[in-house]
């Protein structure tokens, strides 16, 4: 198989299961650098196998000896950030390796070719029927797989003269292939694929009618985690997840990045789970939206954008069946109830009147807060509590004027209720207590302590097969004790009900929720799926509201969107920076505020290379010796063969090459005539190797002694020409 048939075959199996399977193995998507060390891997394989055994091994020896020798370098730390962050690497690696064993095995049978391409033809029709999205890159690569399997069937078929090699003229029409491919994808085409509706209406309609006739189904959402958002607040054994769209969301603002959904929240842990209360109505969700409204109007007026959006988001109800209405935190409720009739605010939860089926709508008035804003911090440490006057305003800009429960007296309420039903102390042991004090002795500020103890719970794993919860966890104290000290592991709801449950301890209103997070794809519209649904921590900061954190790993926290902070004021000189000692020493796994800055070694450049030219001289001379042993093991005419042999390659080096079809004895006299006396004295050998070939003459000691001597003295006029014919000397003889 020559090299381009190799590429052809190979380098787009490489880049669709980086493409495909890149999401499963956290490779950034859309990355330059990942398709980048696709390709550079690819080649480096194909290389490989078009290479001799030797310079094979001399290959993968250099790449694994200056890999090796790196990771010495960079030191433990580095090592440990590698593998955390850059494991993706090794993934690409594994997936070129993949896609060469897949190329080479195709290569054996025309029939696994045309399975092949059968199988993604197969494979862009089915997902393109269940409505999933496939990018234009992975349809012009499956296209040019196709194309090149058809290409091979035409020339199978194709009676012709000359060159009858299948795999020459595949190679010659690839590049007009490709070509074809490119124009595929530069064409355009709709942001959606092809949905399906008319299948997925009947289906999904015909299962809606059933849970309503019936009363439930085996889809109903009450294991969170399993199958998407759950109004139960237990722990699972394991967490699964599946792609199912649950929620198909617009709005009228496509600047917003991502969007987070509430479902359900609660401040009351039962020992084992939370509890969700949804039997009285109240307002918490509005007067959280009139606060952090009134913050912003009070300190930031003239920069409100940069701080909230309106947003009118209409959502339609798919595969899911709840009561509870997902909204943004920052709901307007009121405006809300005038646009979807039968909700209502049961304490923080939105409740429909019954429970949403396939095709349901309804809409939501919100606002979206913004995360990304460099004053957040400011805003958050510093705002100062609202007078009555300021908040009338608010209430009358938001429409809810002239209405008793969103008074200025109600608000001071509604803010000594925060402290009392999300701000509870359980009671933590010792450990733990010690954990919370030095964090609390290190923050200078709310802020601070819940974004130090996020950081401090991000350092546990993720994992999504944690097992279920100990007999003996009982209440918040030993759960705490059981998820810090023996499983330091756990998914999203372990992490959220930890960090609330220290927060409290810490006397931080903090509350737990469970809903649904879009971190990806968000420009205006939005299919939520299963795997969307997502537990997280609020934290209620005096004079502004609720705000979100996020300390499960693996998992963004809210963005938002970028502001011109050049026309931001500057946060006063001190104010809220304490950055200086926030961490004592003996708080462990807790990271700095401010990441120290260390320079490069010059061992990181220097060990690498030391290693490798340590390598190419062991290799030198392990091959040396063994090439000396394979030699004197030689008879007599195998010997003078390979010494004549090396001797004609040689002078091939000083521009002398043996053409193809050209006798010895021509090539001797071509020598001759090129003038170099040096190179004519040590021509014997030539005679001597055509009377070997063409008769049974005998070589003599003599014959072999003269055959070393040449070998020698055409080694030398080598290495006395120009610079690439010695490397070709010195690479040729390892």
């Amino acid at each position: 198989m020559s090299t381009m048939y190799d590429v052809i075959n190979i380098l787009p199996l490489s880049l669709l299961s980086v493409m495909l399977l890149g999401p499963y193995a956290d490779i950034p998507g859309n990355s330059f650098p990942a398709f980048v060390l696709c390709l550079l891997f690819s080649v480096w394989m194909i290389a490989l196998r078009n290479m001799k055994p030797k310079n094979r091994l001399r290959s993968i020896g250099i790449v694994s000896v200056f890999i090796t020798g790196l990771l010495l370098a960079v030191g433990e730390e580095r090592r440990v950030v590698f593998f955390e962050k850059y494991l993706w690497v090794i993934w690409i690696l594994c997936f070129c390796a993949g896609a060469m064993a897949a190329g080479l095995i195709l290569y054996r049978s025309i029939w696994l070719r045309r399975a092949e391409a059968a199988g993604f033809f197969v494979f862009s029709i089915i997902v393109t029927a269940v409505g999933q999205y496939l990018s234009k890159s992975e349809f012009a690569l499956i296209c040019f797989i196709i194309l090149v399997r058809i290409s091979e069937e035409i020339q199978r078929k194709w009676k012709k003269s000359g060159s009858t090699d299948m795999n020459d003229h595949v190679t010659r029409t690839a590049p007009f292939l490709a070509g074809l491919c490119v124009i595929v994808y530069l064409l355009p085409a709709p942001a959606e694929p092809f949905s399906w509706q008319f299948a997925k209406d009947l289906f999904y309609k015909t299962l809606s009618c059933f849970s309503r006739l019936f009363g439930s189904d085996d889809r109903l959402s009450d294991n969170y985690g399993v199958i998407g958002f759950s109004d139960e607040g237990g722990f699972l054994a394991g967490l699964g997840s599946s792609d199912d769209e649950v929620l198909y969301i617009t709005t009228n603002n496509s600047s917003i990045k991502d969007i987070r959904l509430i479902g359900c929240i609660s401040g009351e842990f039962g020992g084992r789970g939370w509890v969700f209360d949804t039997g009285s109505e109240s307002t918490l969700r509005m007067t959280d939206t009139l606060e952090t409204s009134a913050a912003v109007r009070k300190g930031h007026s003239s920069s409100r954008l940069d701080y909230l959006k309106k947003l009118d988001m209409s959502c339609e109800s798919l595969l899911l069946n709840t009561k509870y209405i997902f909204s943004p935190a920052k709901i307007k409720m009121e405006e809300s109830k005038e646009k979807t009739d039968g909700i209502s605010d049961r304490n923080g939860s939105i409740i429909a009147d019954s429970s949403l089926g396939y095709k349901d709508t309804y809409q939501i008035a919100c606002y979206v807060f913004n995360y990304a804003n460099p004053q957040l911090r400011r805003l958050l440490e510093n705002a100062a509590p609202i007078e009555k006057d300021e908040w009338e305003q608010t209430v009358l800009a938001e429409g809810v004027s002239g209405m008793e429960e969103y008074s200025f007296e109600e608000y001071q309420q509604y803010r000594s209720s925060v402290y009392e039903t999300f701000c509870h102390s359980y009671g933590v042991s010792d450990e733990v207590e010690e954990i919370l004090d030095k964090i609390k002795s290190s923050a200078g500020s709310r802020y601070e302590a819940a974004k130090m103890l996020e950081e401090y719970l991000r350092k546990f794993r993720y994992s999504t097969d944690c097992g279920p919860l100990p007999e003996s966890v009982s209440d918040a104290g030993s759960f705490l004790d059981y998820f810090l000290f023996s499983s330091q592991e756990g998914y999203c709801m372990h992490f959220s009900t930890a960090f609330v449950l220290m927060a409290n301890e810490m006397g931080i209103p903090c509350r737990h929720v469970q809903g649904y997070s879009s971190e990806a794809g968000f420009r205006g519209s939005v299919i939520v799926r299963d795997s969307d649904a997502h537990a997280w921590p609020e934290v209620y900061f005096d004079n502004v509201g609720w705000i979100a954190f996020e300390p499960t790993p693996g998992h963004s926290a809210p963005v938002g969107w970028a502001v011109n902070d050049k026309d931001l004021p500057l946060p006063d000189k001190g104010e809220g920076d304490h950055h200086e000692d926030m961490q004592p020493k003996d708080l462990p796994d807790i990271p700095s505020v401010q990441e120290e800055k260390t320079g490069i070694s010059p061992l990181i450049f220097i060990i690498p290379l030391l290693s490798v030219i340590s390598f190419l001289l062991l290799f030198y001379t392990f091959s040396r010796l063994l090439a000396v042993r394979r030699y004197r093991r030689m008879n007599s005419r195998d010997k003078f063969r390979y010494l004549a042999q090396q001797n004609i390659r040689y002078i091939g080096y000083l521009g002398l090459t043996l053409e193809e079809g050209e006798t010895l004895s021509e090539y001797s006299d071509k020598i001759k005539s090129a003038g170099d006396q040096a190179l004519n004295e040590h021509l014997g050998f030539i005679r001597i190797y055509e009377a070997l070939l063409y008769s049974d003459r005998e070589v003599s000691d003599e014959d072999i002694a003269s055959a070393e001597k040449s070998t020698r003295a055409v080694r030398g006029l080598v290495k006395r020409q120009s610079l690439r014919s010695r490397l070709m000397l010195l690479i040729k003889n390892q």
